[in-house]
């Protein structure tokens, strides 16, 4: 069922380019600022940041079982694929990828950090307006663009795998309470640390997971001396880790491997077959993930 659940949520990402028709969150502000503005949650640190993230998960569980009991596996399928499509990442990763290539390679800075927006969070947006330097634009992109491809799918799935439907859900709910802007919603300054300590903790194993898989699917001894290096790692952020696993799975990258060929720079040729690489190898780690799945299914009930 969990493989099913999955091939038709991907499915529906592959049609859609993104879960987008589900992805509505303002509700999820609406709820941050009934808490906040409830006397009993003021001056209490956890309070509401456990209520903001843990309801709506119990909601699902909820939800979940009733479906189960009232309508069995059908049932399941009519929650659950919602539920994780709901919970894949914001905004189309590819468009975005394709968007900001083709302005690279036309040398139109400008435009590139515009097409790379969706892919930048407020910090990585603010610094790249101040960015004239075509190499430092590049860093800044390729570090956002893997740390959005792990949290809009990676992380969702791990978590999903690992605590179903509900684990998959609170991976997100996490995500929106930690980055999502609170001006206006008197979220509590304690609460705000503690969001993002916990998006932290629940990325540390999906982080290293991934890592792994791309140390398979890509250059392996690169990439596992990196693994091995932040395995243990209490204090690198998980932006960091999943750009350095990234830049040891694509070593031995040449401009070569450039679809743009000659018509541009031997810079520019490099920082895009770097991208392009990226953009495989991503492809072919989820592959190995939905071939264990689907090994798991046949061989392991």
């Amino acid at each position: 069922m969990a493989l099913l659940i999955v091939l038709l949520a991907l499915g529906l990402v592959q049609i859609w380019g993104s879960g987008g028709p589900l992805h509505r969150d303002g509700w999820f502000s609406d709820w941050r600022q009934f808490i906040y503005r409830r006397a009993l949650i003021r001056g209490r640190p956890g309070i509401g940041f456990g209520l903001q993230v843990l309801a709506p998960v119990l909601l699902v569980a909820l939800l979940l079982a009733l479906a189960e009991s009232a309508a069995g596996g059908f049932g399941v399928l009519l929650v659950s694929v919602p539920a994780l499509l709901y919970s894949f990442g914001r905004g189309n990763f590819n468009e975005a990828m394709s968007g900001y290539l083709r302005a690279w390679y036309q040398g139109d800075m400008k435009a590139a950090i515009a097409a790379a927006e969706p892919l930048l969070d407020t910090e990585d947006r603010a610094a790249a307006s101040a960015l004239t330097d075509p190499q430092a634009i590049h860093q800044l992109v390729f570090r956002a663009a893997a740390y959005r491809a792990f949290e809009r799918l990676f992380a969702v799935l791990f978590w999903f795998l690992l605590l179903g439907v509900p684990g998959a859900v609170l991976y997100r709910l996490s995500q929106l309470a930690a980055k999502t802007p609170t001006q206006g919603e008197h979220m509590e300054a304690a609460d705000r640390d503690l969001a993002a300590r916990w998006l932290w903790l629940v990325e540390w194993l999906p982080v290293r997971a991934v890592g792994f898989t791309l140390a398979i699917v890509g250059n392996f001894a690169g990439c596992y001396r990196v693994w091995r290096e932040h395995l243990t790692c209490r204090e690198s952020r998980t932006e960091d880790i999943m750009a350095n696993n990234l830049e040891g799975a694509l070593g031995g990258i040449d401009s070569s491997e450039c679809s743009a060929g000659a018509m541009v720079s031997e810079g520019q040729r490099l920082c895009g077959a770097e991208l392009e690489a990226m953009q495989g190898v991503l492809s072919r780690a989820l592959l190995m993930w939905l071939t264990v799945m689907a090994l798991y299914v046949l061989f392991g009930s």
